[in-house]
């Protein structure tokens, strides 16, 4: 090492252990991205521990290609439903077997069919730990199997651990799960909470859950987004609402389709609906014939990063939105924060009591509505669509808070003090 690199070289090991991290695609990989590339910029030893290749719908290697080059990224096996799939020989009869028994191993696991992963992610981590200097472990869930990686860090070395809630876990199943399995859920919690040197959460309601459970020192960690990614200049504008990310049952799109075709029905308008993202939604297309939406709507599909952004960019107007119909309290959707930058109009359609909702509602931006009714929905759509797009827009402060390496400094800064 030279002496201009032990100058700018922080005496502390960053060690980020991620199951989701690029070239795995969707969301929640952008974290943990996110936090390697902040640290190693800032000068720290920075490893990432994942896992090898796994049975996923989404890759992107654009992603992968962000990693800052310093960053030494670790792969380990795991024998978990999702590694063991990718392995096994694809063949039709095989995939059958594979897919039932995938289900049934996930239902059956404790905390979570990551699990397998656990065991051979922590014989790595010993394989990586320095003895020159001090070692932080981050272990970011989900999957919640991930924090039995610091527990376990806990009882061999002396290792300082934080604990990272990108999910509070049970808010969302928890109907769907027996009661024996919720007080297990609960007690594991609860000894992350207390045992972790320092918890952090993307929402304020679930750092106050994780405070009442026990853990003495916490921080909000919202997502983020990365200015850099808006550098390119605005594209061209196309006549359509935008709905951005995973479209599944937590989004409740039912409601939007309801009220988009009523909307549609009394204007004489073009405006589409758009989606961009990965598409996990079982009856969509009867959906759409029900709401009489199949021409006006379309799915791009999941786009690479940057060029979603784009995409998102273009639109008259963007909608996030959340289901009431299953507690999504704890939930800020990681894509709000790159809504809110982007140049078009956000309408927000969440639940009350949501945390996403009474972020929104503190900040109070001029370009975001939140709306609870078909005549607020259409009020604001009628705004957006008139709007006429300023080509040079100013961020306010009040959003540019959120830019990742705002978000992570406050993370550095509790990081030097453990």
């Amino acid at each position: 090492m030279s002496a201009t690199d032990k100058k700018h070289t922080k005496n502390k090991h960053i060690i980020i252990v991620a199951y989701y991290f690029p070239p795995l695609g969707l969301a929640g990989t952008n974290r943990p991205l996110a936090m390697a590339n902040y640290f190693a910029e800032r000068g720290y030893i920075v490893t990432v521990l994942t896992v090898k290749s796994i049975d996923y719908p989404v890759h992107d290697d654009t992603q992968l290609k962000k990693l800052h080059q310093k960053v030494a990224v670790v792969r380990s096996g795991s024998a978990d439903p999702a590694r063991i799939a990718r392995i096994v020989p694809v063949l039709p009869k095989v995939k059958r077997i594979r897919r039932v028994a995938k289900s049934a191993t996930a239902s059956a696991l404790f905390p979570d069919s990551k699990i397998g992963f656990v065991q051979s992610a922590g014989r790595m981590l010993r394989q990586v730990l320095r003895e020159d200097c001090p070692n932080i472990l981050i272990t970011t869930s989900p999957p919640m199997s991930i924090h039995q990686i610091g527990l376990d860090a806990l009882e061999e070395e002396e290792i300082s651990w934080v604990a990272d809630f990108r999910d509070v876990w049970t808010s969302v199943p928890e109907a769907q799960q027996s009661p024996e399995f919720l007080r297990k859920a609960q007690a594991y919690r609860k000894e992350i909470a207390k045992r972790a040197s320092l918890v952090t959460a993307t929402s304020p309601r679930t750092v106050e859950l994780l405070r009442k459970n026990g853990a003495k020192k916490t921080q909000v960690l919202f997502n983020g987004y990365k200015e850099d990614d808006f550098a390119k200049k605005h594209p061209k504008r196309v006549m359509a609402m935008g709905l951005y990310g995973t479209l599944n049952e937590l989004i409740g799109v039912e409601k939007l389709f309801d009220w988009f075709g009523r909307w549609r029905s009394q204007r004489d308008s073009n405006l589409k609906l758009r989606h961009i993202g990965y598409t996990d939604l079982p009856g969509l297309a009867e959906m759409l014939d029900n709401f009489d939406l199949k021409s006006s709507f379309a799915s791009t599909g999941y786009l690479p990063h940057d060029q979603s952004l784009l995409e998102i960019r273009r639109h008259q107007l963007n909608v996030i939105m959340l289901t009431d119909q299953v507690d999504t309290s704890y939930i800020i959707p990681s894509k709000l924060f790159e809504l809110m930058r982007a140049e078009p109009p956000l309408i927000a359609i969440l639940p009350r009591g949501n945390a996403a909702r009474e972020l929104l509602q503190e900040l109070n931006l001029p370009q975001v509505q939140v709306v609870d009714s078909y005549e607020e929905f259409c009020s604001a759509v009628d705004a957006f669509v008139e709007l006429k797009r300023e080509r040079n827009v100013t961020v306010p402060e009040d959003v540019e808070q959120f830019e990742w390496d705002r978000q992570l400094a406050n993370l550095e800064t509790q990081i030097e003090r453990l």
